[in-house]
Formats: C-alpha cells, sequence, structure tokens
C-alpha cells in the first residue's frame, strides 16, 4: 500500500466483525480492519497503520449505512477509547459480538461452534450499568479517557457507562482537585466509592504527601469512603463490599473484580447452569480472585481447593470462604503449582477464570496432565478463550456448552463460559488404568 493510499480514504465494502469490534474488509489485496463500521455497509476509510499483510482504518464517511446504524448517544463516542458499538443499536451489537465468538473459535481454535453457541442476549441496563472507570489527566490537568490506540487523552465531561452517582457527584469532585497521573474510581455494592490515584511514573513521594493532606482537607462526597494514592491509604477504608445471590464478598480496592453488577449475577448464573446437579467430588477453583465461585457453589461440593497467585486477594478469598460458611483449602499460588500439588479426587471440577492473557502453557499443561472430569473455562477474551479451549479438546474433552454474556454493552467486550468433560472413551480408558495400577 503506497504512502499516497495511506493519505487518502479508500471506499470498500465491509463483512464480518472480529475481535476489536472492527470490521473486515480488502484494500490492495491486504485485510483491512475497519473500526467505526457495521456489517455489510460501504464506507470511505482513512488508513491509520498500513503493515506488510494487513492494516488498519477508521471511518471518515458512510457511504451505504447499516439499517441498524444509529447516532452515538455520547458526545465523546467517537474520540475516546472506551467504546466500539454506540453507532450500532443494541440487536446489532448482541449479533457482531456473537459474531466475534464464532470467528474466533474457528481461526484461532479451528472449532465449529455455530450449532453450540448460546447467546449473547441483553443483560441489565446499555448505559449506566459499571460501577468503575479508570481516567487520566491531559497536559492540562483535565480528566479524561484515552483515545483508542493512543496516550492522548481526550477530556469529558460525561460518561455513560458508569452508575448515576459516580456521574452526578465523583466526576465533579474529581475535576476541582489538583492534577493527578491517573485515577481509578470504584463502587461496590452498598454505593461506597473508593478513589485510587496515581501520582506518577514512578510514583513520587512528596506529591503523594501533598495530594494526602488535599484530599483529606477537600469537600469530599460522602460516598467516597476510601482513597488510597500508589496504592497508600490516605484515609478511610480499602475493602469494597459486594452482595452476589445473598453472599457478601470483600476485596481489596486495588483487587480484581467484575464491574458490571448485572453482568456478574448472569455470569454467576450461566456457571450455576454448567455445572448443572452433579456437584460430588472436589472443586477446584483457580484464578479465584475474592472467591465468586467458591463462594456460590462451594458448599454444594465434598471438598472445596480455592487459589489466588496474588497475597492480598488471597486472604480476602479466606476471609470470604469462612464468613460464608465455605469449609475450603485456600492456597496463594499460580495456578500450575495447585494442579501440581492438589491430591487428585474423582469426580473433580476445575472452574477457571483466568485474566484477559488466557492460560499460560504451564497451566494448560498441567491441567492436561491431571485429567480433571469437568472443567468450566470463563473467558474475558474469546480469542485467548478459544485458544485454551481448543487446547483441551485436542487433549481429549469435549466441548458440551458454550455460552457467551454481554457483560459489557456498547463494547466489542464480552465474556464466554465454556463446559467441557472427558469423553466416554477418554475417561474410561484412564479409570481402566487406574483399576490395573498397582497400589
Amino acid at each position: 500500500m503506497s504512502e499516497e493510499t495511506k493519505q487518502e480514504s479508500v471506499q470498500v465494502t465491509v463483512g464480518t466483525p472480529v475481535a476489536g469490534g472492527r470490521c473486515l474488509a480488502r484494500v490492495d489485496g491486504k485485510v483491512l480492519l475497519v473500526a467505526g463500521s457495521l456489517p455489510g455497509e460501504t464506507v470511505r476509510v482513512r488508513i491509520t497503520r498500513s503493515e506488510k499483510s494487513w492494516a488498519e482504518g477508521e471511518v471518515v464517511e458512510v457511504v451505504e449505512a447499516h439499517p441498524r446504524r444509529r447516532d452515538p448517544p455520547c458526545p465523546h463516542a467517537s474520540e475516546c477509547g472506551g467504546c466500539d458499538f454506540q453507532h450500532a443499536e443494541r440487536d446489532l451489537q448482541l449479533a457482531m459480538k456473537r459474531s466475534i465468538v464464532l470467528d474466533a473459535f474457528s481461526r484461532i481454535g479451528r472449532l465449529d461452534v455455530g450449532d453450540l453457541l448460546e447467546g449473547p442476549e441483553a443483560v441489565g441496563p446499555e448505559f449506566g450499568g459499571r460501577n468503575r472507570i479508570r481516567l487520566s489527566c491531559d497536559s492540562l490537568g483535565r480528566p479524561g479517557l484515552r483515545r483508542r490506540a493512543s496516550h492522548h487523552v481526550v477530556p469529558i465531561d460525561d460518561c455513560l457507562l458508569v452508575q448515576s452517582e459516580l456521574r452526578d457527584t465523583i466526576l465533579p469532585w474529581i475535576r476541582m482537585l489538583p492534577p493527578w497521573k491517573r485515577a481509578t474510581l470504584r463502587f461496590d455494592s452498598a454505593g461506597d466509592c473508593f478513589a485510587l490515584f496515581e501520582t506518577g511514573d514512578p510514583p513520587v513521594e512528596k506529591d503523594r504527601r501533598r495530594y494526602g493532606k488535599i484530599t483529606a482537607s477537600s469537600d469530599r462526597p460522602d460516598r467516597v469512603v476510601g482513597l488510597l494514592a500508589d496504592r497508600v491509604p490516605l484515609g478511610g477504608r480499602r475493602d469494597l463490599r459486594f452482595r452476589i445471590r445473598g453472599f457478601e464478598l470483600r476485596a481489596d480496592a486495588t483487587s480484581f473484580f467484575q464491574v458490571n453488577p448485572a453482568g456478574t449475577d448472569e455470569l454467576v448464573h450461566v456457571v450455576d447452569e454448567l455445572l448443572g446437579s452433579d456437584r460430588r467430588g472436589q472443586l477446584v477453583d483457580l484464578y479465584a480472585g475474592v472467591g465468586l465461585f467458591a463462594v456460590c457453589f462451594g458448599r454444594e461440593f465434598d471438598r472445596v481447593v480455592a487459589a489466588d497467585a496474588d497475597r492480598r486477594t488471597a486472604r480476602h478469598l479466606k476471609h470470604n470462604l469462612r464468613r460464608n460458611g465455605v469449609r475450603a483449602e485456600t492456597r496463594a499460588e499460580p495456578a500450575e503449582v495447585t494442579l501440581r500439588t492438589t491430591p487428585g479426587a474423582d469426580p473433580e471440577t476445575v472452574i477457571l477464570d483466568p485474566p484477559r492473557i488466557g492460560l499460560a502453557k504451564e497451566v494448560r499443561a498441567a491441567l492436561i496432565a491431571r485429567r480433571p472430569r469437568r472443567i468450566v473455562s470463563v473467558s474475558c477474551d474469546p480469542a485467548t478463550g478459544a485458544r485454551d479451549v481448543a487446547a483441551l479438546v485436542q487433549a481429549g474433552w469435549e466441548l458440551k456448552r458454550l455460552v457467551a454474556i454481554d457483560m459489557f454493552p456498547v463494547t466489542a467486550h464480552l465474556e464466554t463460559a465454556a463446559l467441557l468433560e472427558l469423553t466416554p472413551e477418554v475417561a474410561a480408558a484412564e479409570a481402566a488404568t487406574a483399576i490395573s495400577e498397582p497400589e
């Protein structure tokens, strides 16, 4: 692709969406990934990046629009990097997300899941459902969100994705404070807010002390019950409290927890369905976080082992299990260590909920060597989720169910949950081997 082509716009008709919410097209023999387009549209595209076999571009003009295209409800949608699908009505968003999952499992996992995939369906409100936002400051000290694939900060007056209390009360307070590098605002189920500031890269201790004095003396909203700068407490408490299915889970303000309460409820419901009625034997919950799945389902199994590599998170995991009456062994260690050192059981169920990068090679190898009868694999990235499921299928598990969950409306992000069981032939062969081995 010539430099001249990169400067000018090209007209293309786009096809199906792929990871990241961009639609596929071709130009000059290259794959072109087009942001801001919808399937079947004819658009003019400005090329923003060009490599040997592929290129990226963004829509500058819609020549023939999809009938479900709409004007984005948010005035910042065309600039900031927080949303991918504000220009699509919600039913089309869901159809595009389904296409993204199908593409990932076909292209990366070499699996045809068209007849198996369930969902996604609309869960909770399209806007106002998130309990967390991460802001950056621009050169003038104004809070905003980063532009897609850029360090440029787009100042914002509002964000339609987050809960109304955060938009109406906390954001105005944040704008009154002196500049900071980054800030994360989190709400828990009680409506309490935690503000986590980052002073710089690397952190500047004198700025942190100064900021602590300012925030302590500022007219802080009553809902802000905890303040941290560079992970150092400035005041208030630092544990968030979430209620799921009647259970209370506590999490450190710096620990991971799902950002969409309605989506979290749906995820737990889906995992509950995948587990089915047979909950005998041992449950091994890996990447357990503060115990979402172990707490919700642990009391129904004979034995529970829950592990998370982060020590602070593992402490909350232990507390949450004990508080909610789940007898379990908790471990602060990597998933592969738990798989290699935990005594086996039959039957055994393993729940996986890794970060976006998916399972490390060591985890996949340890899981395959362990051979649990049943695996429930949760993923927040269809690409790595498809890769991991495909590896397990190749090693002898059968993909029984696959569910897509719209955890993040108006974005290209979603969760998948897969149920895998050892094929009857493999299970029978391993049972025969176990019987024939001397004790």
